[in-house]
């Protein structure tokens, strides 16, 4: 019987460490960005040893961190800027109508979500100001980072990027996910799905939904309920449904077999863009996965009360004060109140 167990967890070990491997050789399917995979130390330098061409090292200055951002070493806090591109056709560049701060805490081993809301209107470095979404229009993911970075003082190195096409596949590859639709969001989720049926030609028609309540949404109709705005509380709302959409995403791959990883990390990596470097990606991974029962918490920028409603060049757009939200989301952040959750509600007033 010993040599029974003995046996057995030598067979478990190679597996696991065969697994970890193979994911391993997985990551190098992502589609990284040749200029921002080389930001300052986090580099994995197998990505550019066969360019004769080496790209340019980007320092903290090219990423806009200055020397009072929390450093990462020193918090035990990585964020990592997640953005949502509203593009019409694959691969296109466009502008970045979702943008979130995913924030790792080992400390207290939580995650944490806050939504930046596009039109949020800020000082671009080497532009004027304008809404934060055009940064990623203007200079990609660098000059979007660096954008977030000097208006609220962070230190983020790293970013995933991902449009319709591949969110739509990610949560069709872990079956769906559960939402509660609200009646009056029907019409506007459905209209978005047409639309989205119409934009994948080669695929089959999505159905469009029939009924509110709890229910599981494939890729494209959640993909369409987190797109829409013109319901609810406009965008804030829309930025709720964005979290909502990646709060259950999470939940789903925490309850799918480890058996069942490696293949769905070789299926979902083509449709993501990042600079992660693959040790990253597996160090931040084995950390999630062993945060128990904690509930990700969320937040948005601005806050309420901290910006007002305006029109600048024929644009609607928010005017945040700067110093008050850098303070506060600092506050959300890197503070160790992990007990709070604002899931649901946006305000501010909800966690005092």
């Amino acid at each position: 019987m010993k040599k029974f167990f003995i046996t057995a967890l030598s067979i478990l070990l190679i597996f696991l460490i065969a697994s970890a491997t193979y994911i391993y050789i997985l990551l190098d399917q992502i589609e990284n960005n040749s200029e921002d995979n080389s930001l300052v130390d986090s580099l994995d330098s197998s990505n550019s040893s066969n360019s004769s061409n080496p790209p340019k090292k980007l320092t903290p200055e090219d990423l806009g961190i200055s020397e009072t951002a929390p450093k990462a070493s020193e918090t035990g806090v990585t964020n990592i800027l997640l953005f949502g591109l509203d593009s019409r056709t694959e691969n296109h560049i466009s502008r970045s109508d979702t943008i979130i701060i995913t924030t790792i805490d080992k400390k207290n081993q939580v995650i944490k979500l806050t939504s930046l809301m596009r039109d949020m209107y800020v000082p671009i470095p080497g532009r004027n100001k304008n809404r934060i979404n055009t940064a990623y229009i203007f200079g990609g993911p660098t000059l979007a980072i660096k954008t977030v970075n000097t208006n609220f003082d962070l230190d983020i190195r790293y970013y995933v990027t991902v449009d319709f096409f591949g969110l739509e596949r990610i949560i069709d590859q872990v079956g769906g996910i559960t939402i509660d639709v609200k009646k009056q969001e029907i019409p506007h989720i459905n209209s978005c799905i047409a639309e989205l049926n119409s934009l994948n030609k080669n695929t089959k028609p999505v159905p469009l939904l029939t009924e509110p309540g709890l229910q599981t949404l494939n890729g494209r109709q959640a993909v369409a309920y987190a797109r829409i705005r013109n319901v609810g509380n406009a965008d804030f709302e829309r930025t709720e449904r964005q979290r909502r959409v990646l709060v259950e995403l999470f939940k789903k791959v925490k309850t799918l077999n480890p058996l069942k990883l490696p293949g769905l990390v070789s299926t979902i990596l083509p449709y993501v863009e990042t600079n992660l470097p693959k040790t990253e990606i597996l160090s931040l991974g084995i950390s999630v996965l062993g945060f128990k029962d904690k509930d990700i918490i969320q937040y948005r920028i601005p806050v309420d009360g901290t910006f007002t409603s305006q029109r600048i060049n024929g644009m609607a757009v928010l005017v945040p004060d700067i110093e008050k939200n850098k303070a506060l989301l600092h506050d959300f952040i890197y503070g160790d109140d992990t007990n709070s959750e604002v899931a649901g509600n946006d305000d501010i007033n909800a966690r005092q």
